[in-house]
């Protein structure tokens, strides 16, 4: 077992722009400096990308593939086997993965530098014995057969977990529609907080992983899919992804991060970027923005500081009637059905208007906020709906 260092330290770099010469240069700059340059050598190595749907490099959403790029470059010189693997969001198959490859711009890069996609669409359940929520993952059949894993991760806003960095990148680790029903499962997002910072902790228990964090274009607002491009000009990297992720939080102001809250908890990361050993020409506070806009649902604590001047007698049902809502906008919804295959409690149903149009419904009773639905719906017909209450109150 590899124990998970809290004193790991970070690198962090200002990149204007996708320039494939200086992001390669950028990145050579920050293996040499976290003294990991040789990690790779004769290694099979998967890099692990976020493709959490089919989307254009410049929504922001997915790895861009210039940062791809630069990777295989210093890759191809070491690595005895180069592959490239993730799960998608909704059903892991090859026709979804070769879609979701190409609409990314994945697909024109492994083409070029002659490197393995992977369709294989095998997983095998994989022991987490150290797991305080989650003590047994189904992992995909490429992650668990690689040497070393490259985690190339996008710096976003994210409506459940509130960030999305190295750690959530992790997630794609899980096949397929097997994510919805780990939401099904752990739908207290405290607990599903605990179960993400599980995986990462059997992953790094098993693997060397080197994660680099995109954050050169962020997305802000309702990530990780719906939200808006915005231009941070940082890239962070590291082998530990919760000390990554601390500083990545740092950059954007974001506290109250499940995962990595649960990460100081266990020790696996400082309380503080001001705790990071970070290797950076810049200070840190010349990368952080004041004005980086927070998701929708961010204000779901106004709901817990509520609940907590209420009697107890008024319990769960309060709880998640005060909780952020996902709604569907009818005049956006074009009834594809892509919610519907999402929702880990099949509380999303098609329905036909009275113009015979086929729309998406939520049964909000059985609503989990989980937020799949507006995570995966491909035109962001989805929104979010805070609790009046709340509002009055300033949550």
């Amino acid at each position: 077992m590899r124990n998970i260092d809290l004193n790991s330290p970070a690198a962090l770099d200002r990149v204007v722009g996708y320039d494939v010469d200086a992001i390669e240069k950028t990145i050579r700059s920050q293996l040499a400096r976290l003294g990991v340059e040789n990690m790779f050598d004769s290694k099979r190595v998967v890099i692990k990308p976020n493709m959490v749907m089919k989307k254009a490099p410049e929504v922001a959403a997915t790895t861009h593939p210039v940062v791809l790029e630069a990777m295989i470059r210093i890759l191809k010189e070491r690595a005895a086997d180069i592959i490239i693997a993730e799960s998608p969001g909704g059903l892991y198959t090859k026709e979804t993965l070769k879609a979701t490859y190409r609409g990314c711009g994945i697909l024109d890069v492994a083409e070029r530098y002659g490197v393995s996609l992977n369709y294989d669409t095998g997983s095998r359940p994989k022991d987490a014995p150290s797991g305080k929520t989650s003590k047994m993952f189904d992992i995909i059949t490429p992650i668990l057969e690689a040497d070393v894993i490259v985690n190339l991760a996008k710096l976003k806003s994210h409506s459940l977990t509130g960030y999305s960095g190295a750690v959530k990148n992790y997630f794609g680790t899980v096949p397929g529609v097997t994510k919805f029903e780990m939401h099904a499962r752990f739908p207290d997002y405290n607990d599903f907080g605990s179960m993400l910072a599980d995986l990462c902790e059997m992953i790094l228990e098993n693997k060397p992983t080197f994660n680099v964090l995109d954050g050169i274009l962020a997305m802000e607002g309702n990530g990780p899919t719906g939200g808006n491009p915005r231009r941070l000009d940082c890239l962070i990297s590291g082998v530990n992804p919760f000390v990554v992720d601390i500083i990545g939080a740092s950059v954007i102001k974001t506290d109250g991060v499940i995962m990595l809250d649960e990460g100081v908890r266990r020790g696996y990361c400082p309380m503080g970027a001001d705790e990071v050993n970070l290797m950076s020409a810049e200070p840190l506070d010349s990368f952080v923005v004041d004005d980086f806009l927070k998701p929708d649902t961010a204000k779901r604590k106004g709901a817990s500081s509520l609940l907590a001047r209420l009697p107890s007698m008024f319990g769960g049902r309060l709880n998640a009637w005060l909780q952020p809502k996902p709604v569907v906008d009818n005049g956006v919804c074009v009834g594809c059905g892509e919610c519907v295959r999402s929702c880990p409690r099949h509380t999303v149903v098609l329905k036909t208007d009275k113009k015979g149009k086929k729309k998406a419904v939520i049964i909000n009773d059985d609503c989990i906020r989980c937020y799949c639905c507006q995570e995966l719906c491909p035109i962001k017909a989805v929104k979010i709906r805070k609790n009046p209450i709340i509002k009055l109150i300033g949550g």
